[in-house]
């Protein structure tokens, strides 16, 4: 069975590295590419990065590639995206062409590409607080560098979350989440690298792949319901940081803790060559999103007109997370959207309900966030959040007692003219959602005075 994974996995890689070398190609030369040049401009000009000093920020969403050619900058994404269409590179740092020194990127979210994150012939760089999901071959690959920091990321349905590639002396993967990839570190031929404090979740090639990567030292990480958890052929590594420190966290560890410290009594035996001496009986970090506030743009919605359902959501936990939010009327969702997170961080988030087709009554409206990985029964508690009540009605019974009369006409003529903001201003008159109750708003209640249910 290993040596059917091992083939599997090698092989894919072959393909990988073929599409990489075609690509790589491509890539350079594609006029839509953003490019941070060796002689710090951003090229095209036009291209939404402010560059002040050594620092490049990012201003909106990005929908190109970007390949960094200078040393000893920081590429802040200021909690944006970078979109690709399902090839190339998000970020490629190339040090075939100019040797990469002393490069941060951080505060990004990367999705759509092959590559999340590619890196190579480079040294003392750093990848932190990045989201990295839905690229197709690898969230981060680093090929052939040395002390480079990847940390405080979170990662989710890429092919492996990190790959290293004939890379060693300290590349240090720490602080991360990474869940539903096939593989959620892997290392070929790369020794001497740490591999700490990460939570790696639903992997089914292998939590932790080490292939012909010796003296790697792997301790404090959640290993979940991966399928295998670790998978280490022709390879011998530490599994633990000694006693008392510990070693690692395993969904499947079967043993018992006698004396109470915390350390499982007997090994985790990954294969002869690999053994965890000190598993670790309880989950280490705190894994922990919530859904904080809810608010709603007006309570009473002529049915076919729009309304704003407002959320925030916070990471609680200690690692950055990548999950997804749900706004739902009866059980019927209006809205998912994948939120990226980091440690403490919080997001508000608008969704806009279409009342279109909907029937006529009251909606309990609520927000769901998924569960993420290592997220415990009381953590969860706050993962969903419930407005209250909304009455979709027929356009101009602004009062919702399913019928337009006077009193009606007489709510939406005293807030007549007054926008949003003004004291006046009664969303629930403002039929159409322009946010201004005028004419428009009148004659749709008008055009109807007399219904009844």
């Amino acid at each position: 069975m290993r040596r059917r994974i091992f083939l599997e996995t090698m092989l894919t890689l072959l393909l990988i590295v073929m599409i990489n070398s075609a690509f790589h190609v491509g890539i350079v030369s594609a006029s839509s590419t953003i490019y941070i040049r060796a002689d710090g401009s951003v090229d095209p000009p036009t291209a939404p990065i402010q560059r002040v000093g050594n620092t490049y920020t990012f201003t909106a969403n990005i929908n190109e590639p970007i390949i960094i050619e200078k040393s000893n900058i920081i590429v802040d994404g200021n909690n944006y995206k970078v979109q690709g269409t399902g090839t190339g590179y998000g970020i490629l740092l190339n040090g075939t062409i100019t040797a990469l020194i002393n490069v941060t990127m951080k505060n990004m979210y990367i999705t759509g590409f092959n590559y999340g994150i590619y890196m190579t012939l480079s040294t003392n760089c750093q990848i932190d607080g990045n989201g990295l999901a839905y690229n197709q071959l690898g969230g981060v690959w680093i090929g052939q560098c040395t002390q480079i920091s990847i940390t405080n990321n979170a990662m989710t349905n890429n092919y492996a979350g990190v790959l290293l590639t004939w890379s060693n002396s300290t590349i240090t993967v720490a602080n991360n989440s990474m869940r539903s990839n096939p593989i959620g570190v892997m290392l070929i031929v790369s020794g001497n690298n740490i591999i700490r404090d990460n939570t790696i979740a639903y992997s089914n090639i292998g939590g932790i792949y080490l292939d012909r990567s010796d003296n790697n030292l792997i301790y404090h990480n959640n290993l979940l319901s991966n399928n295998p958890q670790g998978v280490a052929p022709e390879s011998t590594s530490t599994w633990d940081n000694g006693y008392p420190s510990g070693g690692n966290y395993w969904s499947d560890y079967t043993g018992v803790d006698a004396n109470h410290d915390g350390i499982g009594d007997t090994a985790y035996v990954i294969d002869e060559n690999n053994t965890d001496r000190y598993p670790l009986m309880n989950i280490q970090g705190t894994h922990d999103v919530a859904v904080t506030n809810m608010t709603m743009s007006k309570t009473v919605i002529g049915q076919g007109y729009p309304a704003n359902i407002t959320v925030t959501l916070q990471n609680k936990g200690s690692l950055t997370e990548i999950f997804n939010a749900t706004v739902a009327a009866n059980f019927t969702i209006v809205q998912t959207v994948q939120v990226y997170l980091k440690s403490g961080q919080l997001t508000t988030i608008t969704f806009v309900w279409n009342t279109t087709g909907r029937t006529k009554g009251t909606y309990r409206i609520y927000t769901q966030a998924d569960r993420v990985a290592g997220e415990t029964d009381a953590n969860a508690s706050d993962n969903s959040l419930t407005y209250g009540m909304v009455k979709v009605t027929v356009p101009g019974d602004v009062d919702g007692d399913r019928d337009i009369d006077i009193y009606d006409i007489v709510k939406i003529a005293s807030a007549y003219s007054s926008g949003l903001g003004n004291p006046r201003f009664d969303p629930n008159c403002d039929i159409d959602s322009n946010n201004i109750i005028n004419i428009y708003d009148v004659v749709i209640a008008t055009s109807r005075y007399g219904y009844t249910e």
